[in-house]
């Protein structure tokens, strides 16, 4: 089958005309609508945090352990001691240092 006449041309010139949008600046605080969908989504990363925190239970010692060395000790030496006794006992018996004959 052939086609006896062409279809008309359209202009794409005319096609190309597209509306032009002033950009308004978005205030979301002022938007009730977008306000309340902060306050939602607040709520539910507040929810799942909280739920995160309780499965993994390693994270409040973590953060203990963390917390303790933000408060300077008076003594340092006292401190380091106590801080480091329990792990010396994992240490071999002998020398930390080995002497040259």
């Amino acid at each position: 089958m052939r086609l006896l006449l062409l279809p008309p041309q359209i202009h794409t010139e005319l096609r190309d005309d597209k509306p032009v949008f002033e950009k308004r600046r978005l205030v979301w605080e002022e938007d009730m609508q977008m306000h309340s969908k902060f306050l939602d989504r607040k709520e539910e990363l507040k929810a799942e945090h909280a739920s995160y925190l309780r499965q993994h239970t390693e994270f409040r010692a973590m953060m203990a352990d963390f917390l303790q060395l933000l408060r300077k000790p008076s003594d340092i030496f006292m401190f380091g001691r106590q801080d480091f006794f329990p792990s010396a006992s994992r240490q071999p018996p002998g020398g930390t240092f080995n002497t040259s004959p």
